[in-house]
């Protein structure tokens, strides 16, 4: 490297710049750094806004962890909560109840609920006393779970209530039933729950609202019918005799879906153990029982907690 130098008479000499060798590696170095210091710092603050707005590539890289590991999927901060071992909690009056399907069977409501009496979380394996937001299910907020706990201990049907909560929410019947990829989390589900010794007594099961929007198509009214089924085989299958209550939950931000309501009506048979269940599309019909115009609003969930208690009771005759 070169530099001209004046001299006093104007006349101008060519001079070397030295530049040591050793010099030219360190700025290198430290440009290098600040260039990678700064992608970092980018690709942090990125993340935080992908996170939280669903920028690319954050929805495509949960859509394939979830699909990958379904079972990874849900609510899982155990901090805080209190562990009880499951043998303390089995045999006699206790119901266990699986609960899956999408929002409204997990933890999207509006208020947390902690319940006041014997109403038990299974998770991952491990029992643990209940409350909102439950673990296992997706959503952070309310559940109808634990309250239909409280009432079904309150009201003297079971000395106990156990809660297995697995929906995912704005899934479609095809996701979970056979060969659908959450169909593993029913499997984990009845297997880790058997193994700790407690044995699934009912079966809750609330979707329809991510179905196709129809009315008068038989297709996508059999379509429906035929994915249940083949998902309920593969629970008895299992060896899950308990009954099934079908929640009446199609209601959409434009209304309730006509053709997958019959469809879930179409499949209650006493004589198979399959009833009706709640009726979320009924009260969505007022306006102060939902919330982000899909989900249970507080009072919702009061509501739809002793519709709950309500079908049971007629099924059980207590």
């Amino acid at each position: 490297m070169t530099s001209w130098v004046r001299l006093h008479n104007r006349v101008y000499i060519k001079c070397p710049l030295r530049v040591s060798g050793e010099s030219s590696i360190i700025m290198k170095k430290v440009f290098i750094s600040i260039l990678f210091l700064s992608a970092v710092t980018l690709s942090y603050f990125y993340g935080l806004m992908s996170h939280k707005h669903r920028l690319p590539p954050f929805p495509q890289l949960m859509y394939l962890k979830e699909h990958l590991m379904p079972e990874t999927i849900g609510f899982r901060d155990t901090a805080g909560r209190k562990e009880v071992p499951c043998g303390d909690i089995r045999g006699g009056r206790t119901m266990v109840a699986l609960a899956f399907g999408q929002s409204n069977s997990g933890n999207h409501g509006e208020t947390l609920y902690t319940p006041k009496k014997a109403v038990f979380n299974f998770f991952n394996g491990r029992c643990y006393r209940a409350a909102d937001p439950l673990l296992g299910a997706t959503g952070d907020g309310g559940s109808v779970w634990t309250r239909l706990g409280d009432l079904l201990i309150g009201r003297g049907l079971y000395d106990r209530v156990v809660i297995i909560p697995i929906g995912v929410g704005t899934t479609t019947i095809d996701q979970w039933t056979t060969g659908g990829y959450l169909h593993r989390r029913i499997v984990k589900a009845i297997e880790q729950s058997r193994a700790c010794g407690l044995e699934i007594t009912h079966l809750f099961w609330v979707q329809g609202g991510s179905e196709p929007r129809t009315r008068g198509d038989r297709a996508n009214r059999e379509h429906y019918k035929k994915c249940f089924r083949d998902m309920l085989g593969s629970i008895r299958d299992k060896g899950v005799k308990a009954p099934v209550y079908l929640g009446i939950a199609t209601y959409t931000d434009t209304g309730p879906i006509p053709d997958i309501e019959d469809a879930l009506r179409g499949l209650a048979d006493p004589g198979k153990k399959i009833y009706v269940g709640a009726d979320n599309d009924i009260l969505y019909e007022d306006p102060e029982n939902h919330w982000e115009r899909v989900h249970l609003s507080h009072r919702g969930l009061e509501l739809c907690s002793k519709a709950w208690l309500e079908a049971i009771r007629r099924v059980e005759k207590k």
